[in-house]
């Protein structure tokens, strides 16, 4: 009996043929690299198979990794899916939301939101996961998506709550030394701070990438948060959602973006979770307090 394999290894298991490293499989399930490493090679002791072949690039399947992979890939979704269902039948208002968020919408915009949301239900625990990259609701990486982009299957629950204004902003001590520009001709005389990485396709950031020569552009960074920063040093010009850059002092609007480019805030639920209080209720209260 004592070479039973725990169901929680498959777990381990699977998160390491999704993602490929054992680093984003003990992140995906927020423990040790070393205990992922540890339930790996137990896990293969124990079927006396080798599961994965440790490669500098990742971990690849093995043939005998691939036929326990095929046989048990849908047991996760099997629990993930009773665990959303039971969740979803909570009549109480307590409890713990996980809502995955953005930089700048995380620092800057939800606040004063969740402030007011909990005073008015002070037996909820909001626990707020400001990430940049892609939030599975299906696989319950959290209870709760606001984001500026929806990519989720159509059949989430949820809506925009607001369009996200965008302005470009320079410190004081910038537009003291260089000015500011009066029309966007004449940005391209100006250092320019872009966004860079998963962020470089938005529309404000190609429109801007258009306008100036390579030379123009001071630097680049996958956050917005980053843009802010540096910003402040003087650096340059940068795109930044109104609801940041206007909460400065040390930052001036030199300029509107078009309406046309700007972004929304999308928040979205699974719809197992739908009915849960908790759930509903914040939900309910943005809708309301964002109309």
């Amino acid at each position: 009996m004592h070479n039973r394999v725990n169901w929680d290894d498959y777990l381990y298991f699977l998160r390491v043929a999704r993602l490929g490293s054992l680093n984003a499989a003990s992140k995906a399930l927020r423990v040790n690299h070393s205990t992922v490493l540890r339930r790996i090679n137990g896990l293969e002791k124990k079927l006396e198979v080798r599961l994965f072949e440790r490669l500098k690039s990742g971990y690849v399947l093995t043939e005998s990794g691939r036929e326990v992979f095929s046989q048990i890939m849908h047991i996760e979704d099997d629990f993930l899916s009773l665990e959303r269902s039971v969740a979803g039948r909570d009549i109480r208002y307590e409890g713990k939301i996980r809502v995955s968020t953005t930089d700048t919408l995380g620092q800057h915009w939800l606040p004063p939101y969740v402030k007011k949301f909990k005073e008015h239900y002070p037996g909820i625990l909001l626990d707020i996961v400001v990430r940049n990259s892609y939030t599975d609701l299906a696989k319950r990486e959290a209870d709760i998506v606001i984001s500026a982009y929806n990519r989720h299957p159509d059949y989430m629950i949820g809506k925009v709550l607001a369009p996200i204004e965008i302005g470009l902003y320079a410190s004081v001590d910038y537009v003291e030394e260089f000015g500011r520009p009066t029309s966007p001709e004449e940005i391209q005389k100006h250092k320019l701070l872009i966004l860079g990485d998963e962020l470089k396709n938005l529309a404000v950031n190609k429109w801007l990438i258009s306008l100036v020569p390579k030379s123009a552009i001071s630097l680049s960074s996958n956050m917005f948060t980053s843009l802010y920063s540096y910003a402040l040093q003087g650096l340059g010009i940068a795109p930044l959602p109104t609801y940041v850059g206007d909460g400065h002092s040390n930052l001036i609007r030199v300029m509107d973006v078009p309406e046309r480019f700007f972004a929304q805030i999308w928040m979205l639920t699974h719809p197992d979770l739908r009915k849960t209080k908790r759930i509903s209720a914040f939900m309910q209260f943005m809708y309301n307090e964002t109309s």
